[in-house]
């Protein structure tokens, strides 16, 4: 478990974290939209960046040895014309941690062994994505920290990362950021959502489903009538019924009394945007 106390980070003047107090376990999924403090808080995690004031970071093992962290920043480009072996080779030993073995099983875990021999620069996204996390798990940390790992990527890439850090997960303790609650719903146990660098929760993924709960609706309008939606709450979710008509899933507090608004059972984004808009 990683302990967080009284976080807080100012940069050029601007306050990006807010005393930020929360506790990361297991799989956790940091979530906000994109200009929340994110990444800021991810670096300070992962002792890139230090916090202001009294910031405290305890990282607790069931052992006495150091900790070791795994970082895989949000924009990962390295030595483009170097191949993938090369490139885990030469991490390694700058690390002083050459092992033959380990980097074998890290591309035989990672789907990488067929990329081996492949420049930096020829990869795909999600390609390089993996690369990146074999890099951060080249020390066998006991945290893995990673920001944004599928911004970018189309959606099969995505659905592979997520599997394969799901697969990691077995390993080593992870803690994930994003603004894309499929990054976090699928693989993550413990979540944290922060919005404009403060905490607005800390909890399940069941605990966040529950915010919405009596607020969420659905409703059969005619396209014209989409703007007065926007009015009264956040919409979800579009499906086209016929030319002009549409279904729409809304989050409201305040849904019109004419009889066309059905109440239906939340889901996590739901919750998720009703914390945001403050509808809970």
């Amino acid at each position: 478990m990683i302990k967080i106390n009284n976080l807080s980070k100012k940069i050029r003047r601007k306050r990006i974290l807010n005393n930020i107090n929360a506790e990361l376990k297991g799989i956790t999924g940091i979530l906000g939209p994109n200009g929340a403090g994110k990444t800021t808080l991810m670096k300070i995690i992962a002792s890139v960046e230090k916090g202001d004031g009294d910031t405290e970071i305890i990282y607790k093992k069931k052992n006495d040895n150091e900790v070791k962290i795994g970082f895989l920043p949000q924009n990962f480009h390295i030595y483009p014309n170097l191949t993938v072996m090369n490139v885990l080779k030469l991490l390694s030993t700058l690390q002083e941690m050459y092992d033959e073995a380990h980097l074998e099983r890290l591309l035989n875990q990672l789907a990488l062994t067929e990329y081996r021999n492949e420049k930096m620069k020829n990869l795909s996204g999600g390609t390089l994505q993996r690369v990146g996390i074999a890099q951060a798990l080249l020390n066998k940390p006991d945290y893995l920290i990673i920001d944004e790992p599928t911004t970018g990527l189309d959606i099969n890439e995505c659905i592979k990362l997520r599997t394969t850090l799901l697969s990691i997960s077995r390993e080593v303790d992870i803690i994930i950021s994003s603004h894309i609650p499929e990054d976090i719903t699928s693989i993550c146990n413990h979540l944290i959502v922060i919005e404009q660098g403060g905490k607005i929760f800390e909890g399940g993924l069941k605990e966040i489903i529950e915010k919405s709960n009596g607020l969420t609706y659905e409703t059969v309008v005619h396209q014209s009538e989409i703007s007065e939606l926007n009015r009264i709450g956040s919409i979800l979710k579009v499906g086209q019924l016929s030319d002009n008509k549409l279904k729409v899933r809304i989050v409201t507090k305040t849904p019109l009394l004419d009889g066309s608004f059905k109440e239906v059972k939340p889901d996590f984004l739901s919750g998720y945007v009703s914390l945001l808009k403050g509808e809970k």
